[in-house]
């Protein structure tokens, strides 16, 4: 979790948001390029890089590639947790993951399931970005909502497995695999022992 961060994006008077892991401790952070791509030929473009601890810094794209949608940006910032990284090439269909990121502006949110498939064929669709490619990607039941883009999916491990990239829903207009809630919680009085 600490080497997770969220990421602000504000082009004009348009904002966004979406996650990414530390992979460097020079401060590189790996995110998709649909996150960043709408800052990154804009003049005045913001990007900024919310980490675990609350401390903001402004980030850098350094690298994009389109056709993977992947990007890397770099930020300014001190000792940065940097994540362990595992292999996907090893993931079996049942196995245990769980998405860490940003949904819905929900700093930190961790969502678990199972892998459904790997190397399952999908076309993304960054609607208003140059992401439009085909990947072969991990399918999971973890819950992945707008704001997931960009972070970490890790194995039983916590060992980055994969990036959170897409997700595919019915119906017409932005959708997700919700999986969240917010209960009100309650308070219980506490047992008495019998006598």
């Amino acid at each position: 979790m600490p080497a997770v961060v969220s990421f602000e994006i504000r082009v004009g008077e348009e904002g966004g948001t979406g996650s990414g892991v530390v992979i460097d401790p020079s401060g590189y952070v790996l995110t998709n390029n649909h996150v960043v791509a709408p800052a990154a030929e804009v003049t005045g473009a913001q990007i900024e890089a919310i980490f675990h601890d609350g401390t903001r810094a402004p980030a850098q794209i350094v690298g994009r590639d389109p056709k993977t949608d992947l990007a890397v940006v770099k930020v300014e910032v001190a000792n940065p947790v940097v994540a362990t990284f595992g292999s996907s090439s090893g993931l079996v269909v049942g196995d245990g993951v769980i998405a860490i990121g940003s949904p819905l502006g929900l700093v930190g949110t961790v969502t678990e399931g199972i892998v459904s498939a790997v190397d399952r064929p999908v076309r993304l669709d960054g609607s208003g970005t140059d992401t439009n490619a085909v990947i072969d990607a991990i399918q999971t039941d973890a819950a992945i909502n707008p704001g997931n883009s960009g972070g970490p999916l890790v194995d039983s491990t916590g060992a980055v497995v994969g990036i959170n990239t897409a997700i595919r829903s019915i119906g017409m207009g932005e959708g997700g695999s919700i999986g969240l809630a917010s209960p009100s919680r309650s308070t219980m009085p506490a047992a008495s022992p019998r006598s």
